[in-house]
């Protein structure tokens, strides 16, 4: 792997990561709850991201053939699709999810030549494709974590959400709120800083 490419596949094992432990740490019957502005609860949208990882291995596998690599890409069809099959998911298949999803897309990015890495990836370039793909956690980042505003405050959850760049204003805006409310935090719980 180009250093470049290291450096997406780790974003994903990092985020991948954090999500595996923000269902860990979920409070009973949160995975029921809906997500603000979406048509899906928790349970759904999680399953979403641990199923993009899957997905993201189609398009690299028929760019490596030579195919465009979006060919039949219908995500409306795909989203549907998750979010039936996963309608009753427990926090166990969900991590499951995330487990296979991240060993497989690492995998194809690893099987990706470095002489490839010069050529088009349909009407774009590898990189920026890759990069496009990594953005889709932070993406959902905002919904999810006010569907389950008690997991906020974890350290993991709240350097997640605290180091990355949202693009859109209002996300922007809610980041440095939760920046500030961290720092509140903080200052109202400072034996937690001696764990």
């Amino acid at each position: 792997m180009t250093p470049e490419l290291r450096a997406i596949a780790d974003r994903f094992m990092y985020e991948t990561a954090t999500l595996k432990h923000l269902i860990a740490i979920l409070p009973e019957g949160a995975l029921d709850r809906p997500v603000p502005g979406y048509k899906w609860n928790v349970r759904q949208l999680l399953a979403h991201l641990a199923e993009s990882l899957h997905t993201y291995c189609g398009p690299v596998e028929r760019w490596l053939r030579g195919d465009d690599p979006l060919s039949g890409w219908d995500p409306d069809a795909i989203n549907a699709d998750t979010a039936e099959r996963h309608r009753t998911a427990d926090a166990a298949a969900l991590i499951a999810s995330f487990d296979t999803g991240i060993v497989a897309l690492v995998g194809a990015f690893a099987s990706i030549p470095e002489e490839k890495m010069h050529e088009p990836f349909g009407a774009t370039e590898p990189l920026k494709a890759f990069h496009a793909f990594e953005g889709h956690c932070l993406g959902h980042a905002v919904p999810l974590i006010d569907a389950v505003t008690e997991v906020r405050m974890d350290p993991l959850v709240l350097n997640w959400l605290l180091f990355h760049s949202f693009e859109a204003d209002a996300d922007r805006a809610w980041q440095r709120a939760l920046l500030q409310e961290a720092r509140e935090y903080a200052a109202n719980h400072p034996e937690e800083d001696e764990e």
